[in-house]
């Protein structure tokens, strides 16, 4: 798999891994099983509680 993301944006991961104690493997399992979660409960939950999160998701991802 290979994804795009300018150096601030990984800079920020970097970051954000690092003091979480993850490795970035670690990390990217829980943003993914994060994002598989709101999806599946996309239709139990309120449109507008979700379209923020599942929206900024797919602008950082180019779904």
């Amino acid at each position: 798999m290979i994804i795009r993301i300018s150096g601030k944006d990984y800079s920020d991961f970097l970051v954000e891994y690092d003091l979480e104690n993850l490795t970035p493997e670690e990390k990217i399992r829980e943003i993914i099983t994060c994002y598989v979660i709101l999806r599946r409960n996309r239709r139990k939950l309120p449109q507008k509680i979700l379209n923020p999160f599942l929206n900024a998701f797919e602008r950082y991802t180019g779904s």
